[in-house]
């Protein structure tokens, strides 16, 4: 691990794995300490992965400015230049695909391949906005968000799911409210969440080729939308996968899937 300064914010970051080059790029109020690391995943035994702390975030600096997608996206590749890193395949997931986008965009010459998971290109063309009324939703409209199959029959039989995400939301509440940096770190990116649109400039991205791929059951970014996604960006492939926002994660298929388009 180590610190590289870009675009004047110190950015943290972790290097694992050996073999063709993954940047790596986080979902929202995500850092190198959330546990679905991708440091976890079958991806280090392929793959030099390259993840960091966006700025606002873990051990990166904050900054009282407000920021862009389009920042971050300089932030990482700001920081894969400074590592050595002239060209690489990009990973971004949810938030950190919107990231990728704008990576890809700004800087087409560093982008070998791209994959895009459970993300949106935002605007008018974007997923439902809810990103900034979570903290008004109930547990069980939270967890159809991530699963449209976690209605109130499958709530009623898994009790002890609903009680972990209580636990998990009033944790994650007291650490936000306990941490004034991490909060406005977190809000800034909820801010540049809302104001991402790249639909129109997504057939911009010829160069890299790409992977799209979405959950069927994902309330919070359905299906379609990733689609239209997928058909503006040339020659983009597009894959529905079983699973929520989340869930596909765990899923082995979902990473053989991966690996096979960034080795083929």
């Amino acid at each position: 691990m180590g610190y590289v300064k870009v675009n004047n914010i110190n950015l943290h970051y972790e290097l694992h794995g050996a073999g063709p080059r993954v940047l790596f790029i986080h979902g929202i109020g995500a850092d190198l300490k959330n546990p679905a690391s991708i440091f976890y995943t079958p991806l280090p035994q392929h793959f030099t992965i390259l993840a960091f702390d966006p700025r606002g975030l873990g051990e990166s600096d904050s900054t009282d400015e407000p920021f862009t997608i389009a920042d971050m996206a300089d932030d990482a590749a700001g920081l894969a230049a400074a590592l050595g890193w002239d060209k690489y395949h990009v990973f971004g997931a949810s938030m950190g695909g919107m990231v990728a986008q704008e990576l890809v965009l700004r800087h087409p010459s560093a982008v070998d391949k791209l994959v895009l998971g459970v993300t949106h290109a935002g605007g008018e063309n974007g997923a439902p906005v809810v990103i900034d009324k979570l903290e008004e939703m109930s547990t069980l409209e939270k967890l159809r968000l991530s699963d449209t199959r976690q209605d109130e029959a499958w709530a009623a039989a898994h009790p002890e799911m609903v009680a972990k995400l209580e636990q998990q939301s009033i944790t994650a509440s007291a650490a936000m409210q306990a941490n004034p940096a991490l909060k406005q770190g977190y809000n800034q990116q909820v801010e540049a969440v809302l104001k991402h649109d790249a639909y129109d400039r997504l057939p911009q991205i010829k160069a890299a080729s790409t992977l799209v791929f979405n959950g069927r059951y994902d309330g919070s970014n359905p299906p379609e939308v990733p689609r239209a996604m997928a058909g503006q960006i040339p020659n983009a492939r597009f894959e529905l996968v079983e699973h929520g926002h989340a869930s596909w994660y765990f899923d082995p298929k979902v990473w053989d899937m991966i690996i096979d388009f960034l080795r083929d």
